[in-house]
């Protein structure tokens, strides 16, 4: 069974969204579930009570925790329930990719667009997310492709920086090495000088000479690397918009 929730602080939105989604179940012949919630904090304890919601429709103008800020806590958290962006708002559209969002839905919701967005999120709820096994001090620490933020050459080991850990993990591993690894796994990893790597979907803002992750560490670009980041970062949000 799939478990889908609906979350606007619009009543009209919500029973909208609700036929809808009822309507594309049954085209689909999926066994759903539906939750309705009218506000982030209704979400939350939802989320607490239950925490098998599969696919989330969310709304990002509501009155306390907006849509946005709602996303962002769920991916610290480490979930990665599909989230549907459903608003009237385009400026938070960069944002949607922040968190990995299916797709980023503007009011009026046209019926075809969301079975399209929803048809794309149930495929994604069927796939493991990609992760590494690392060798860290005589343990192996399973690490999300999309929990790290970047990896560093130390000597002959690889650090591993990620968004859900407070020390990052150092590996038994060389850079080189962790490159063609992931290079095997995921196009989101981009080496910005020979003993650095970052990982595209957390880049906050590009410089001619340094990275801004969105954990505001700030990293060296090596000479002559800016254009061919810039393209790699461009085509990136391409391939996932």
């Amino acid at each position: 069974m799939l478990h889908i929730t609906i979350c606007d602080d619009e009543p009209v939105q919500l029973s909208l969204l609700e036929a809808f989604v009822t309507d594309w179940a049954r085209q689909k012949n999926a066994e759903i579930k539906i939750d309705l919630c009218k506000n982030a904090d209704q979400f939350l304890f939802l989320w607490e009570e239950k925490k098998d919601i599969d696919i989330l429709l969310l709304d990002i103008e509501m009155p306390g925790m907006n849509g946005v800020l709602l996303a962002h806590k769920l991916r610290d958290m480490g979930e990665n329930l599909q989230i549907l962006f459903v608003t009237g708002m385009t400026e938070f559209v960069l944002e949607g990719y922040d968190v990995d969002a299916v797709s980023y839905l503007l009011k009026p919701v046209r019926r075809e667009r969301l079975f399209a967005c929803l048809d794309k999120a149930r495929a994604r709820c069927g796939q493991k997310e990609p992760e590494l096994l690392l060798e860290s001090a005589g343990e192996l620490v399973r690490v999300k492709l999309m929990d790290i933020s970047y990896l560093e050459s130390l000597g002959h080991d690889t650090i591993v920086h990620c968004l859900s850990r407070t020390e990052p993990v150092r590996c038994k591993t060389g850079i080189l090495q962790m490159e063609r690894r992931l290079q095997q796994e995921s196009e989101s990893f981009f080496k910005i000088h020979r003993s650095c790597l970052i990982n595209l979907a957390h880049v906050e803002r590009i410089t001619r000479k340094e990275v801004q992750m969105e954990t505001s560490e700030r990293l060296p670009i090596a000479r002559g690397r800016w254009e061919e980041l810039n393209r790699a970062y461009l085509n990136y949000y391409r391939r996932n918009g």
